[in-house]
């Protein structure tokens, strides 16, 4: 496949810039509807600002474009204004010029019926030559490199015999004394690419033909001195690394075993676009994963923990006491919460038990974000001129023209990595349907049986403490097989239990080596274990039969123990 590259577009704007006149869009429009050539109303069809419209949406509207003027205007000089153009510009500007000019034939009874003049060559060469469509013959190539700019080609005759088969240019007889096919020199001059156009360059490029200043067309009629300045060019930082990971390097999980579908999986949604949440039984590696996911990826990160006591405060920030410059008195600005801060210093975010946040109440107007388009937030934050600007954050490489916002840019390679534990479902927040269409969910199990119980003892190798291997072979039995163990109960637990569990034991055991098996091990349970179950009155009884077979000389503090954490009333 090839590619038109800036240099083509470049051509083409100022070609267009010199040759053309701003009603040749309505001309185009009129073209590509197939608009009767007649001097009979009856043969008039529906024609109007909306099909103009529809030839803007399709050619005219480069990405990241001002939100309220997302059409650039090739067309004519200018003319001192933006060529930044509204969704109403068709119904307004090209209206009145449709109506002055005799090549647009109006019905005499139905303004929303036209036809073209029925001699349209003569229609066109009979206007100023700078009028209507500008000076003819009109080089079609130059439009082929604006029109299908983002599109692949096959050469530029072919992206020329495209643009005269769309706009119907020989069934009107307009070739070749309105517009000539023939490939320009200094278009053919300059070779395609194999990779389309940048929309941050192609961007940056469209804003160079804007005027230092910008005026309505209102105020250029009437002389008014412009006083809006044009917008500026908003980036985002360099993107410190690349989400295509090779599947090779996931072989290797930073020391985390038996992830591995998990990490392609979660791999090929951030690649795609998408943020993602890894869900699983506690302990299974998930905020361990995302984060050596992003290291792989190249992307620096933030991890932060969810409460239920999470607002927008913690997202997005908050009006809060800052010290003045000479840090003796404090003022209220916007602090930025955690993910407008991971957006300003360009890192990944991620959330650890992000379920147990109320969602809806947490992330508001991020909603808005994470769907990919940019937002702007109710608050105002203190420039270092001193003056209040409105906090918005924008995606990716775009155009703003409010000379009264903080542009806080999302990048596009910029994701939100959340871990939650699937036991949770019963006790914590639900998770809302808007949030979740915005979100890849990846499901993180446990290892395979004989992959736990490696980890486990490959952990408990030489490590000390005299009843170690029999502890080894008691968390083998407990954790590493779901279909018994805690795993039967409904309560299955990830590797980092077993593996903290015996960390622990040597740790007591090394404090007084005369300690019982059993003794350390009802500690490590309590400690550890116990506390899963919280909220699970319905496991009770089956978590009291599991752990009285683990340890037959334990007693009733045991069983006290695990109601206080199950709430379990006898």
């Amino acid at each position: 496949m090839a590619y038109f590259t800036l240099e083509h577009v470049r051509a083409a704007i100022d070609y267009f810039s010199s040759n053309t006149h701003p009603a040749l869009l309505s001309v185009l429009a009129m073209l590509r509807h197939g608009v009767p050539a007649t001097n009979s109303d009856t043969d008039a069809v529906a024609f109007g600002s909306p099909i103009e419209r529809k030839l803007m949406e399709d050619y005219f509207r480069p990405t990241g474009g001002p939100d309220e003027k997302p059409y650039f205007l090739v067309f004519g000089t200018g003319y001192g204004y933006s060529h930044w153009k509204d969704g109403n510009y068709p119904g307004r500007t090209l209206q009145v010029q449709r109506d002055k000019h005799d090549l647009f034939q109006k019905h005499p009874s139905d303004n929303k019926k036209w036809t073209l003049a029925k001699d349209v060559i003569a229609a066109i060469k009979q206007a100023p030559a700078t009028d209507v469509v500008g000076q003819v013959p009109l080089l079609a190539g130059y439009f082929a490199a604006w029109l299908y700019r983002s599109e692949s080609v096959n050469d530029l005759p072919s992206a020329i015999s495209r643009f005269e088969d769309e706009f119907r240019l020989s069934i009107y007889g307009l070739v070749p004394e309105i517009f000539e096919l023939t490939p320009p020199a200094e278009l053919a001059a300059i070779p395609l690419s194999d990779t389309p156009i940048d929309p941050t360059q192609l961007l940056l490029l469209l804003q160079s033909y804007e005027p230092e200043k910008e005026e309505t067309e209102e105020e250029a009629i009437s002389d008014v001195t412009p006083s809006k300045a044009v917008g500026m060019v908003r980036m985002p930082a360099e993107a410190p690394g690349d989400w295509d990971v090779a599947s090779t390097d996931l072989d290797d999980l930073c020391g985390l075993q038996g992830l591995k579908e998990a990490a392609t999986r979660a791999v090929a949604a951030l690649n795609a676009g998408m943020h993602v949440v890894f869900t699983g039984p506690p302990g299974s590696g998930k905020t361990q994963l995302a984060e050596c996911i992003c290291k792989k990826a190249g992307f620096p990160v933030w991890t932060v923990p969810a409460t239920d006591q999470w607002t927008t405060f913690e997202t997005i920030g908050g009006y809060f006491p800052i010290p003045d410059d000479e840090g003796n008195q404090d003022r209220l600005d916007f602090l930025p919460g955690a993910v407008v801060d991971s957006l300003e210093k360009g890192r990944c975010l991620i959330i650890d038990e992000i379920n147990r946040a109320d969602i809806d109440k947490a992330f508001g107007e991020l909603f808005t974000l994470l769907s990919g388009n940019s937002v702007t937030l109710p608050y105002r934050r203190r420039g270092d001129d001193g003056k209040f600007r409105r906090v918005r954050l924008q995606v990716g490489t775009a155009v703003v023209t409010d000379v009264d916002a903080d542009v806080v840019v999302a990048p596009d390679w910029w994701r939100l990595i959340g871990a939650m534990n699937d036991a949770d479902k019963a006790s914590l927040k639900r998770l809302s349907m808007a949030f979740v269409r915005r979100f890849a969910f990846i499901p993180v199990d446990l290892p395979g049986t004989s992959v736990y119980a490696n980890l486990i003892r490959s952990e408990a190798s030489g490590r000390k403490g005299q009843h170690m291997p029999a502890l080894v072979e008691i968390l083998v039995e407990l954790f590493a097989d779901r279909a018994s163990g805690l795993g039967g109960l409904g309560l299955p637990l990830g590797p980092a239990f077993p593996i903290t569990m015996i960390r622990h034991a040597e740790s007591e055991w090394a404090q007084d080596d005369t300690r019982s098996l059993s003794s350390v091990l009802e500690s490590a349970l309590e400690l550890y274990v116990l506390p899963q179950f919280q909220g699970r009155p319905d496991l009770h009884e089956s978590a009291l039969e599991l752990l009285q077979s683990t340890l037959p000389d334990a007693g009733e503090e045991l069983e006290r123990h695990l109601a206080v954490w199950t709430g379990y009333i006898a």
